[in-house]
């Protein structure tokens, strides 16, 4: 069980544990505060097990509904992560716990709702049979009526049209279903305050005996608004889109400057443009280091939002598998430092006759895992596709720490970059060849590994080339590094690193006596991190500790 606790997995399983019996004390405490009050024997006579279900599950949505906006409180999460409670809670899987108290939502609310339908049935049967007994409403009146009955179906409605479009399926299908969808969250939260003002559960005095939940409810809807608060406040301040940049690939750079906006490598933001959506913020990881004078992300056009802004900024996304170069551009923007770090690899781009750089909003930053990489002597990056844009930031900022004489505990650091397709391997050749040649302080491996399926005439060129190029560099991305066709064996990979931190070789004074932390970072599809934790798991021994973190929005 300890060791269980050393991964993410381990945690998730705890965590579960730990929730489900906190909702099985909830439900006895529901059932036992209905059976066993003496003033109820009004409805624990004629309603029995009906009635003491449909609490339970009541008194579990109360605590689920509490809570539920609680995981997207980044501003709030941003401050529990530095602190002792991310090491007891998955802080950086906020989204996941917000699933799971979706998903008990919706069981509680299965065992709540048949709980009342069979209580309203026999209040009906009750009623007919004595029209001057204590149920005075029939099964109709109750459904439709009574104010539980009409809030019940408005919350039964919003979460159909809600739990429907958050399927990742329907997300990739229409983000913006699910985005417009999911706000009416707010009006089932709101129908849920009002729920228990009917008072259907009296005691035999007639005195209303509802949960009163409203002032627990209370509590989580007062934090968001604080938060919504806080973003709105944040994102009004003076931000401004100096340069777009395309890229092969279909991949889009912004440079935004913000003066307010300070961040650390690793993290990321949301961004919106209201020439694109008004009301839609999405979440992308910095490319740019702390050092530099913009922010910057990197964007893939792969849904509608993204293409819309790319249609905004005048671009068109190239097809797989292109090597050529973008359109010629020019964008109104800064002059370039000598300092800084350039990725010659895109052209700005030409906006429209008639357009100008679109206004931009930008929130954050906020913490993810790869923003602790500094904290580690030894650092193994995996980035898949697009998900190397958090390395990018970490890189850059490696590059200006080494070449500036900063302190920097990170002595060792593995790259890997595995990408579906040769374009992609352009996106920042230009950055990893100039942190490649330069590093001064840090010893940096890149290893580039392509997955495409390749025509027999690409095979027959990149042979040509290499045959006539005797400079050694790799003919694809211009790196000392060679690139690879195929996916990397991550156990063969951990196990040769494992064994020359143990013989001295890879670190010196890492020895068999000394137990040797490799971070492992991840960002990139699941599958992936799937076999990179478990690989991660089994080779950890004889003193070398491999620990896996995941990017997580």
């Amino acid at each position: 069980m300890a060791k269980a606790f050393e991964t993410w997995t381990g945690r998730r399983y705890a965590f579960f544990i730990t929730w489900f019996v906190l909702h099985v004390i909830l439900f006895i405490f529901g059932v036992l505060r209905v059976k066993l009050d003496k003033n109820l024997i009004n409805l624990n006579e004629p309603l029995n097990y009906s009635l003491w279900i449909a609490r339970g599950g009541g008194m579990c949505l109360i605590w689920d509904c509490s809570i539920i906006l609680l995981p997207v409180c980044r501003n709030i999460l941003r401050i529990l992560r530095v602190s002792f409670i991310n090491k007891l809670i998955p802080i950086d899987e906020n989204i996941w716990f917000h699933k799971i108290t979706a998903y008990s939502i919706l069981f509680c609310t299965v065992v709540h709702s048949i709980g009342h339908y069979v209580n309203f049935y026999k209040m009906d049967k009750l009623y007919r049979l004595d029209p001057n007994g204590p149920f005075k409403l029939t099964n109709a009146e109750l459904l439709y009526k009574s104010p539980a009955g009409i809030t019940g179906h408005i919350m039964l409605l919003c979460m159909v049209l809600m739990y429907t479009t958050a399927k990742q399926s329907q997300r990739n299908k229409s983000f913006e279903a699910f985005w417009y969808t999911h706000h009416l969250a707010f009006v089932m939260l709101g129908a849920l305050m009002f729920h228990g003002i009917g008072c259907i559960v009296r005691d035999k005095d007639g005195k209303c005996r509802g949960y009163e939940s409203y002032r627990y409810l209370a509590i989580g809807y007062v934090l968001y608004i604080i938060e919504r608060c806080i973003r709105a406040y944040r994102a009004r301040l003076d931000t401004r889109l100096v340069k777009a940049i395309q890229h092969p690939a279909g991949v889009i750079e912004l440079q935004i400057q913000k003066p307010s906006f300070s961040y650390k490598p690793g993290q990321y933001m949301f961004i919106n443009v209201p020439d694109v959506s008004e009301y839609q913020w999405h979440p992308f990881t910095i490319t740019s280091s702390p050092f530099e004078d913009y922010v910057s992300v990197h964007i893939r056009q792969v849904g509608d939002w993204t293409r819309a802004l790319g249609h905004r900024l005048g671009c068109e996304k190239e097809e797989r598998g292109g090597g050529d170069r973008p359109r010629q551009a020019a964008v109104g923007g800064r002059p370039e430092k000598k300092t800084e770090l350039v990725d010659d690899r895109g052209e700005e781009i030409r906006i429209r006759a008639g357009f100008s750089m679109p206004r931009v909003q930008i929130d954050g930053p906020f913490g993810a895992p790869t923003e602790d990489v500094f904290d580690h002597e030894i650092v193994v990056l995996v980035g898949s596709g697009i998900g190397v844009t958090p390395f990018a930031s970490i890189l850059r900022d490696i590059w200006y720490r080494a070449n500036n004489n900063m302190p920097l505990k990170t002595r060792r650091v593995e790259f890997y970059w595995v990408c579906r397709d040769l374009a992609s391997l352009k996106w920042f050749q230009s950055l990893l060849s100039t942190v490649e040649q330069s590093m001064l302080n840090v010893k940096l491996q890149i290893h580039i590994y392509c997955t495409a399926v390749m025509k027999p005439d690409q095979h027959h060129n990149i042979a040509l080339q290499m045959s006539d190029d005797f400079s050694g560099m790799d003919t694809i991305t211009g790196l000392r590094a060679l690139t690879n066709f195929g996916r990397p064996n991550f156990g063969a990979i951990f196990s040769e690193l494992r064994q020359g931190i143990t013989n001295g070789t890879y670190l010196p004074g890492a020895t068999q006596e000394l137990v040797v932390d490799v971070a492992v970072f991840f960002c990139g599809p699941g599958a992936m991190a799937k076999s990179l934790r478990k690989e991660s798991l089994l080779q950890s021994k004889n003193g070398v500790k491999f620990s896996f973190r995941k990017e997580h929005f």
